[in-house]
């Protein structure tokens, strides 16, 4: 078996992006279907929508969008509730119970060395995933395991196939 493939962010290939505006575009339009397919461990390379998207999310500026929405995240859980939230509800307390976990994740994100694809792909679908731990305290899974996760998955360690923590 053929052990997960790292995907580098462009800066590290020496092979160029040779996608078109429209499919870069595309893949952005599908980013909750395609992280969620990236997220189950399916490869990147499968498709050529999941290589785009992979390459999206693992390029430097992808890396620094994630970090910065988990960085609003730990902002938000601190602040008062408000009314009519614009993301929908924020499970605060799971928020702070994970939020060193958090932090560690956001260190990698910013962090210089390559990531996987899955493992971004991961904590990009906590984010906008509504049933998920982030948005529902009803959610089977908890925020600091799927957190650890994420870091985990974005680790070129050869263990991680195990079976997905996110369906």
């Amino acid at each position: 078996m053929k052990p997960d493939v790292l995907l580098r962010p462009a800066s590290y290939d020496s092979a160029p992006d040779h996608s078109r505006p429209w499919e870069r575009f595309a893949a952005r339009l599908q980013a909750s279907s395609l992280d969620r397919q990236l997220a189950a461990g399916r490869q990147p390379q499968s498709s050529q929508a999941l290589a785009i998207r992979a390459r999206q999310i693992v390029s430097p500026a992808g890396r620094r969008e994630l970090a910065q929405h988990w960085i609003h995240v730990l902002d938000l859980a601190v602040r008062p509730p408000t009314a009519l939230p614009l993301h929908g509800p924020l499970c605060r307390g799971a928020v702070a119970a994970a939020e060193p976990d958090v932090r560690e994740m956001i260190d990698v994100l910013a962090g210089g060395l390559p990531i996987a694809a899955r493992g971004a792909a991961i904590a990009s679908l906590l984010l906008s995933d509504g049933t998920g731990p982030l948005h529902n305290r009803h959610s089977p899974l908890e925020l600091s395991a799927a957190v650890q996760e994420a870091t985990r998955q974005m680790g070129s360690s050869a263990n991680t196939r195990e079976a997905p923590l996110i369906r």
